[in-house]
């Protein structure tokens, strides 16, 4: 996979200063756990969907998520597993696209039980799934994940909690879960790929659901999960990057939603999370788009990599506006690095409406 690779060469030398590079689920993990971006969730009982998504990568680039779990009704269990199956039958055989041009492909599982069902299925497609996903996690079912994965000899086989339960949200428990969740993933750091949140459940615990007049950080209940995720999961000794909540609202020609959907990434980033689950494929253009790197940014950054260890503390920017302080940045100048190789970076004077003009 590379991001923005539909766009035409001289497009790129325009848009770039550093262009995005390749990368697969092999590359090393302190790259991949960057690039998940935005993160395209599909029922598993969505054949053509899934088809389109991967045959559409040359376009598009983005993981996949392939759903077993809330995207499936309540009685469609047996078809999606069969479905699946079918899928990566198919993509086994190249039947979509050659196996070199797949997606990072991940399968959301809806419990214990599930997984061991489909051990089968997991087993014969292992050299292109890159990791499971576990709704609703805590730490002893991250522990038992890992555990029955490593029983079938799938241990190279990546995980991605996903932080969404009341257990996470009441007060009087949330705690005791949140120190049982970070010990099982310090414990297992190098099997977790990402940490996701899922802000659709814990709004739906409370009958509140988003509206188009409104950013995620407006609301209260939101607000407090994330400042709880953030501070008890987002720590050096752990080191896996958490991902931004989804919206369900994806009708990116209104305007309105547009805009409030691309000022909650800017604050998605400035809270400290990297990329977004997206349900619908006009999302994944704005997600991409907004994590490349900027021209100043990147600078920075460079210069405090660089300048770390050195006889000075701070010193002012290249661009003249603010000061680098080479201690307290350090762990976003190395995040910003590694976004660039992912992402890219913009050239001066360019920002993120370049690329998403070349979508519209």
């Amino acid at each position: 996979m590379k991001y923005f690779n539909y766009i035409g060469e001289d497009k790129l030398e325009h848009i770039f200063y550093k262009k995005p590079q390749e990368f697969d689920q092999n590359s090393d993990k302190d790259i991949l756990k960057y690039a998940l971006g935005a993160f395209l969730y599909i029922p598993a009982n969505k054949y053509n969907q899934i088809y389109k998504s991967v045959v559409n990568q040359e376009k598009e680039p983005k993981p996949l998520a392939i759903c077993l779990e809330d995207a499936i009704g309540e009685f469609g269990e047996n078809e999606a597993i069969e479905n699946l199956e079918l899928v990566l039958d198919d993509l086994s055989k190249q039947v979509f696209c050659k196996v070199d041009k797949l997606p990072l492909i991940f399968i959301r599982v809806k419990n214990q039980d599930q997984l061991k069902r489909i051990k089968d299925i997991l087993i014969k497609n292992k050299d292109f799934i890159t990791g499971i996903i576990i709704p609703k996690a805590n730490g002893a079912l991250l522990e038992t994940f890992i555990s029955i994965l490593d029983s079938f000899d799938l241990n190279n086989m990546y995980i991605i909690p996903i932080i969404e339960s009341k257990d996470f949200i009441y007060k009087e428990v949330k705690e005791t879960y949140f120190k049982g969740i970070y010990n099982s993933i310090l414990n297992h750091k190098e099997r977790v790929l990402g940490i996701r949140i899922g802000l659709t459940d814990v709004l739906g615990m409370y009958g509140i659901r988003r509206r188009r007049e409104f950013c995620i950080y407006d609301n209260l209940i939101a607000t407090s999960f994330i400042e709880d995720v953030i501070n008890y999961l987002n720590r050096d000794e752990i080191d896996i990057p958490i991902s931004a909540g989804v919206s369900e609202l994806f009708n990116m020609d209104d305007e309105k939603i547009r805009q409030l959907y691309i000022k909650e990434i800017e604050l998605d980033k400035f809270h400290g999370f990297v990329g977004k689950t997206v349900i619908h494929p006009k999302q994944v253009e704005i997600v991409q788009a907004l994590h490349t790197v900027s021209y100043e940014d990147y600078i920075d950054a460079k210069d405090i990599i660089k300048n770390y260890n050195s006889e000075i503390g701070v010193k002012k920017s290249a661009s003249g506006n603010k000061m680098n302080e080479y201690k307290p940045h350090y762990k976003w100048a190395k995040k910003i690095i590694n976004l660039a190789y992912i992402y890219g970076v913009l050239n001066e004077g360019v920002d993120y409406n370049e690329l998403i003009k070349t979508t519209r």
